[in-house]
């Protein structure tokens, strides 16, 4: 990594200011504060912004922070009109254990997508580990910034009654195809790209010790979110698709096991232990046996189209592919498996539950859509050379003829619910009668054994809630100090841990 600083200069008199951390100090823009281990305001340190301009252009801010789902960001303007973007993980979103290794993941990613393919994503100028940043911010990459417009924003209804990414329903069908054609171009490149292995990807950027096991956005979730780690050995690798099938489904176990407050209650502890008891044992049925020891595939569980930038409202052509860093070596069928994203949205989230095993509002027009992305891809599959055999559309078919589509669905995700729209999609392609057979024959003293200790995990969690809660407002009443409180019940996370 070469790292070539000059100080930023603002190219106006009065420049705009970003709250917080930067601001405007005798002709230079400087950081005011840096952000401590849980985001607090440290003022002691005051160092210059860095950047590595070829050319020592003079730059200015471009607004404030933008807030990502997990990223903390900062534009720069240079004279020449160029935009650079820093990226900083979020507190909070991002598990501090884990950030060097996002970073490191993405910058690989980005460098691989950039060289071997023509697809649009952003140039890195430089990228730091936590150790390599000297304002205690943390891991960064400065970017490309790509100018154009969100489709997320584009896609999503801004007067919806609840906050969904659900495509709203003014969508043309002719708009929807525009990008689905795009996006096939992408995935036919990306699918000649193949890999010996399952895993981190290959650092040959960043030099990154990156571990086998790979950081998804599922393992990441379960950790940051339920406190519960299910890498397993990290340094043992997956020789097929079944190895790491079983591995993912064995993710969703010991987090229903080891969170406190994985369960609502004893019929729900039931309910889930059986299901994810029989679904592990249905991994190898799902299994496309001549994909099942590779070649393996460049997969990122969070890549859709909320990931796009088009050139503007009107003109939908996809000028950036942004947000890649959940990024892995994976399986075949895992990519060219019949996508979640074709409504923006996940199938998992509230909106897409399903009632009494009925199909929720909205499953009509994802399958509209899904027809529309099949279509689309062996369509531009067609006029790709080397794609005669038709491998990616042939996946996507088996996908959904097969039911492995439902399957892929939960394994890409952490927190799976069993009233979730893949589920009952998947209960209903095996029959709902079987699946009930299945699961009441798993052992019922194993099955009570569960119940049980779920049941008094969730009592004892509740008890620690109240408690937490109590001294909280005791805290707040001045009864109570903060280093007392940290002290109490940080050692009780810890122990539930």
């Amino acid at each position: 990594m070469h790292i070539f600083t000059v100080d930023l200069v603002p190219v106006a008199s009065k420049p705009q200011s970003a709250p917080n951390l930067f601001a405007c100090k005798e002709g230079r823009v400087v950081f005011t504060r840096c952000l401590g281990r849980q985001g607090e305001r440290n003022p002691r340190r005051r160092p210059d912004v860095q950047t590595i301009h070829p050319d020592r252009l003079l730059c200015r801010l471009d607004g404030g922070f933008l807030h990502g789902s997990y990223n903390l960001c900062q534009k720069f303007i240079f004279s020449d009109n160029a935009t650079w973007l820093l990226r900083f993980p979020r507190v909070g979103a991002i598990c501090e254990d884990y950030s060097d290794e996002k970073i490191a993941m993405e910058v690989e990613v980005l460098s691989l997508i950039r060289e071997r393919t023509s697809i649009p994503v952003p140039t890195v100028y430089s990228w730091g580990l936590s150790a390599d940043n000297p304002l205690g911010l943390g891991a960064f990459i400065l970017m490309e910034s790509i100018e154009g417009a969100s489709v997320n924003r584009l896609l999503k209804d801004p007067n919806a009654a609840v906050d969904t990414r659900l495509v709203r329903e003014d969508i043309s069908d002719s708009d929807i195809e525009f990008l689905f054609r795009q996006i096939c171009c992408f995935k036919l490149q990306l699918f000649e790209l193949d890999f010996d292995r399952i895993g981190s990807l290959p650092t040959l950027k960043t030099g990154f010790s990156a571990p086998i096991r790979p950081l998804t956005w599922k393992v990441h979730d379960i950790i940051q979110t339920g406190g519960v780690n299910t890498f397993g050995d990290r340094t043992r690798g997956f020789s097929t698709t079944t190895e790491y099938f079983e591995y993912v489904i064995r993710q969703d176990c010991e987090q229903l096991v080891r969170q406190l407050n994985s369960v609502a209650g004893p019929y729900d502890a039931e309910k889930k232990y059986t299901s994810f008891k029989f679904l592990a044992s249905l991994v190898p049925g799902y299994v496309n046996e001549r994909h099942d020891r590779g070649p393996f595939k460049l997969v990122c569980d969070d890549l859709g189209l909320a990931n796009l930038i088009v050139k503007s409202d009107d003109d939908l052509t996809i000028v950036g592919v942004v947000d890649l860093e959940w990024s892995y070596i994976g399986p075949a069928q895992l990519f060219a498996s019949a996508p979640w994203w074709v409504l923006q949205d996940r199938p998992i989230n509230p909106q897409w539950d399903c009632d009494d095993n009925q199909p929720p509002n909205v499953a009509a027009r994802y399958f509209k859509y899904l027809e529309i992305y099949k279509r689309v891809l062996e369509e531009e599959e067609a006029k790709r050379p080397g794609h005669e055999k038709k491998e990616v559309s042939g996946l996507v078919k088996w996908s959904e003829t097969s039911g492995a589509m439902w399957l892929h669905m939960l394994l890409s995700c952490g927190f799976n619910d069993t009233y979730s729209f893949p589920f009952t999609q998947l209960r209903q392609h095996l029959g709902i009668d079987k699946w009930k057979r299945h699961r009441s024959a798993i052992h019922s003293e194993e099955v009570e054994t569960f119940v049980a200790q779920k049941t008094l995990q969730l009592e004892q969690y509740d008890a620690d809630l109240a408690k937490l809660e109590a001294d909280k407002a005791r805290v707040e009443r001045g009864e109570m100090t903060r280093a007392d409180f940290l002290a109490i019940h940080c050692h009780t996370s810890a122990q539930h841990c």
